[in-house]
């Protein structure tokens, strides 16, 4: 039985949090996306299940926090912003990349909801568990043989604007600072098991979010236009980015108000 309680807990923690993700997607999408580009659905479903299940394995096996979290959904979504995306290589561009699409949507999007909200979301329903068996060679190159499918695949379809020399340079610059900064801070192997505790706020935030991405996913379509070289929902997209810069914000400031309350030994929501 504890095996199959295991399986339970790891599976239903990732599948809810690539729930959330797909909610995402698909509010900046359209669900009319869902017919009209077919393929991409599973393939999404596919990047982010092999995702959150490295993510839960690598948290399990090195006590990681949500700051390493930052790190590995910096690194992921780089990979995704230039080679499944494009955005990286959409004009405006700076040194060769758009800064304002890496920044934003590594930061905001990968980091701040898809990675900590949906992670928060799934662990808060159904409880997290550190003693969870690591993940086993095999499920690792399942894993990312996937991803490396997935990323193959939008390669091959030639929408995705191809990468200038400066661009590589970028990419591995930041494929690097964001590994050097998840490997040069993990904690101690005694560290506790970083548990998810309920959190007023996040809940807020999360059940928002559910409620704003469901709303926009059913908006209407208007003109089409496209975000990089793929098509989006002209109406909901400006909703979707502000509101997901705003829940980014909240998140951080909330984050920084209660390190420093604990600095001071006053902790306002926990006391």
């Amino acid at each position: 039985m504890a095996p199959m309680k295991q399986a339970g807990s790891r599976w239903g923690t990732i599948l809810l949090a690539t729930v959330f993700s797909l909610l995402l997607e698909y509010a900046v999408r359209g669900l009319p996306n869902l017919t009209e580009s077919p393929l991409l659905f599973p393939l999404l479903a596919a990047a982010y299940l092999s995702y959150f299940t490295m993510v839960q394995d690598l948290v399990v096996r090195f006590r990681l926090g949500d700051r390493h979290l930052v790190g590995i959904a910096f690194f992921t979504g780089t990979v995704y912003v230039f080679l499944v995306s494009g955005l990286a290589l959409v004009p405006p561009l700076v040194l060769g990349v758009n800064w304002l699409a890496i920044l934003f949507v590594n930061l905001v999007w990968w980091a701040a909801l898809q990675t900590l909200l949906g992670r928060y979301l799934a662990g808060r329903l159904l409880g997290n568990d550190g003693s969870l068996d690591p993940l086993s060679s095999a499920g690792w190159m399942v894993a990312l043989a996937v991803q490396a499918g997935v990323i193959l695949l939008f390669q091959l379809s030639g929408r995705i604007p191809p990468l200038t020399p400066v661009a590589v340079g970028v990419l591995i610059l930041l494929l690097i600072g964001s590994a050097s900064a998840v490997k040069f801070t993990l904690p101690p192997r005694e560290e506790p098991f970083p548990v998810i505790r309920p959190n007023p706020v996040w809940d807020i935030l999360a059940g928002a979010s559910i409620i704003v991405f469901l709303a926009c996913a059913l908006m209407p379509a208007g003109d089409p236009a496209f975000m990089g070289p793929f098509p989006v929902n002209r109406t909901s997209l400006p909703v979707v980015v502000l509101w997901s810069l705003l829940v980014a914000v909240v998140m951080a400031l909330h984050r920084l108000i209660r390190t420093g309350a604990r600095h001071g030994r006053v902790d306002p929501l926990n006391p």
